[in-house]
């Protein structure tokens, strides 16, 4: 199920992420899994926000316990906190802005909790064999729950909360997905042709949103517009004025409906 919250800039406080959490429904006091995207920064940076911000902090890699283990550090980092932590904050205002950062509120095990997530590491695609895919990037979560949002819930245990934010230049959205499954499976292995299409529109985020800025459209109204375009079989295009001219008349087609009432 797609959700969202109120948009955040870099004077973001706690406060803030309380009302979203209550939109979700949420409590602050429920513990977390802090997955930061640490290897697009310097990692001894990271481990010094890390400690400055908890002396003793639980963190472990994602790769740890898949096949990626041999080059974990070139993963995401795992931090163990609670959503109302000083830590926690520091996360959404430090690497949420970059969307380096997705944050997974459950009450199980952690590894239990990962699972789906680190299932979902290597996909096999009909077209190009076995890939790699980032499932825990804000921008793949993003187009992911818009298009097919049960694979984005069947990332996580059922009830548990996945979110994650997405800069939109001026400000930062947060989205999140409520787990699907009883045990969090993950994407399926195998993967068709749509699903690569899908994958386009991940590529193709940042053209997206320099015509969602220009066009003022709101956050579900660009969704509307991706997971449209998507189900109708267009690939994102590469030229930004091929893609302005497909949303235009996505949008024609959107209005059309909407002044029908469907």
């Amino acid at each position: 199920m797609l959700l969202t919250a109120p948009a955040l800039d870099k004077s973001y406080s706690l406060a803030d992420f309380d009302r979203a959490l209550n939109d979700w429904k949420v409590s602050a006091r429920e513990h977390c899994l802090l997955i930061i995207d640490a290897a697009r920064y310097d990692e001894e940076d990271v481990f010094r926000q890390l400690y400055t911000l908890d002396a003793n902090p639980d963190w472990f890699w994602l790769f740890d316990e898949t096949p990626f283990e041999p080059h974990r550090s070139a993963g995401p980092l795992v931090v163990m906190t609670t959503l109302d932590s000083t830590l926690c904050q520091h996360a959404l205002s430090q690497w949420g802005v970059d969307e380096a950062l997705a944050i997974l509120v459950s009450k199980r095990e952690r590894n239990s909790a990962l699972n789906g997530i680190r299932k979902s590491l290597m996909l096999h695609f009909e077209t190009y064999g076995p890939c790699f895919v980032r499932p825990y990037d804000g921008r793949f979560l993003e187009v992911l729950n818009t298009c097919l949002p049960d694979a984005a819930g069947g990332l996580i245990g059922e009830g548990e909360l996945l979110i994650w934010a997405i800069n939109h230049g001026e400000y930062t959205h947060l989205s999140s997905a409520r787990g699907a499954s009883t045990e969090g499976e993950g994407l399926h292995a195998h993967q068709p042709r749509s699903f690569e299409r899908l994958l386009t529109w991940v590529s193709g985020w940042p053209r997206c949103i320099a015509i969602v800025n220009n066009h003022k459209h709101t956050p579900s109204h660009r969704s509307r517009i991706i997971r449209e375009l998507w189900s109708a079989g267009h690939e994102c295009p590469e030229s930004e004025a091929e893609l302005g001219a497909l949303w235009q008349n996505a949008e024609l087609e959107f209005h059309g409906l909407h002044e029908k009432g469907l």
